[in-house]
């Protein structure tokens, strides 16, 4: 047996799925990756890919980007981690503190699943309040809160059939309340119905890839304010990539907080809850005993290995203009897909911000996770594994990250490639 091969049965009997999360490919297309450098990835058997996974989004200017690299192993030199108040973590928090409109304050956690659940809990304390409303098919991360309304087309607050995974306690299911995105009718009504019990509303501004409608977080804004819940915005893609302010400078609306992570860490582990200084202070240990002080700890928060990674990362990026580049990367990639459908006559968009929109075989208006789930996932799925045969790495019905170390020699063969692919997706009878 090749030793890949070999590595390949070992990942999966070492590691159950041979997977780290819940994204994997079909028979015949695994691989194990070596290196990343640029936009491009290399696997231990020779294959070389143009990177639109960016190691699920933090890697936004690129793989070992040498500034990244260089401020990475003048900290290392210094120590890896030291379990305190440190430098780099103190400026890293002030860089957040300037960019993001929410942010008075911040407090550094792990990964962004930590930093959504720290989040709620602070709402529930902050309130005195114990019920979540979140919405159809935003994700939160893998936390027992975040677990729920992963299933399309079930309706309003439909949790009454518990969580979408095994292990979690029905008490908690029967605390979160689930509304359909985009829909402020049908969220008020939810958010009047239980105003005395909520204690947040959660948001993806922009869910998975779905674009906010007109209006839409704005009037979260005021529904949460009008009952007094904490309105949290979910900016772990959005934060840093959309604009350097992330979503609540695009679309002008200012949670209450909102969590970060991804770019912020620069592909090493890090988040944040970053908002309210009102709030925050309820982690504060020693606060007077009102009932209200949370507990919020970790052995690697404010990891300064990591806070130097994603320092070094918000410095390229401003120094570059990065959302821009990025976003018109993104433009491009689209462009050349949305050509090379009309040329074939094949009903198709592309869904969401430029900086990390995905191939949707529809052209019916998607604005919930119904109608995204409904949108020909047969045909996404097989070009996304078209895709991958012809040397892109690709993520499977869903978004295509782009970064500032992208080519246009890169984007432009990626374009040709789709055009093979959704040939390919074509002459296989899957578009309808």
């Amino acid at each position: 047996m090749p030793a890949t091969e070999t590595k390949k049965r070992d990942a999966a009997d070492l590691i159950p799925g041979g997977i780290f999360g819940s994204h994997g490919y079909p028979d015949g297309m695994a691989f194990i990756a070596a290196r990343g450098q640029g936009a491009q990835m290399w696997s231990t058997d020779g294959q070389v890919f143009t990177d639109y996974v960016l190691g699920s989004g933090p890697m936004v200017v690129g793989h070992a980007h040498p500034r990244v690299a260089a401020a990475i192993a003048e900290q290392a030199s210094r120590g890896t981690h030291l379990y305190t108040m440190n430098e780099i973590a103190l400026e890293l928090a002030e860089k957040i503190v300037e960019a993001v409109p929410c942010a008075e304050a911040v407090k550094f956690v792990a990964d962004g699943a930590q930093a959504t659940f720290y989040s709620l809990r602070l709402a529930r304390a902050f309130t005195g309040r114990e019920k979540i409303l979140k919405f159809e098919g935003g994700y939160h991360g893998h936390h027992d809160y975040a677990q729920h309304g992963l299933v399309p087309g079930e309706g309003i607050n439909h949790v009454s059939r518990g969580a979408d995974s095994a292990g979690i306690p029905a008490a908690i299911s029967a605390g979160i309340l689930v509304a359909p995105f985009n829909d402020l009718e049908a969220t008020a009504s939810l958010v009047r119905e239980h105003a005395s019990d909520l204690a947040a509303i959660i948001v993806e501004p922009v869910q998975r890839s779905i674009p906010p409608a007109r209006g839409f977080l704005q009037g979260l804004r005021a529904l949460a304010s009008e009952v007094g819940a904490i309105l949290i915005f979910d900016e772990l893609v959005t934060g840093f990539r959309l604009d350097f302010g992330g979503a609540q400078t695009t679309y002008g609306v200012t949670p209450d907080l909102c969590a970060l992570g991804k770019v912020i860490g620069g592909g090493l582990p890090l988040a944040a809850i970053a908002g309210r200084k009102d709030i925050l202070d309820l982690t504060k240990p020693g606060r007077a005993n009102d009932g209200r002080t949370i507990f919020l700890s970790g052995t690697l928060n404010g990891n300064p290995l990591a806070c130097a990674a994603g320092l070094a990362t918000l410095q390229v990026l401003r120094d570059m203009d990065g959302p821009a580049r990025i976003a018109a990367a993104g433009r491009r990639l689209a462009e050349g897909f949305l050509a090379n459908a009309r040329s074939l006559s094949i009903p198709f968009q592309m869904l969401g911000p430029p900086s990390f929109a995905e191939p949707i075989f529809s052209t019916a208006p998607i604005k919930n996770y119904a109608e995204w789930a409904t949108a020909n996932p047969a045909a996404a799925r097989q070009f996304s594994i078209e895709m991958m045969k012809r040397g892109n790495h690709v993520l499977f019905n869903a978004k295509y990250y782009l970064s500032t170390a992208h080519t246009d020699a890169q984007i432009d063969k990626t374009c040709a490639d789709s055009l093979e692919a959704m040939r390919a997706v074509r002459d296989q009878g899957l578009l309808g």
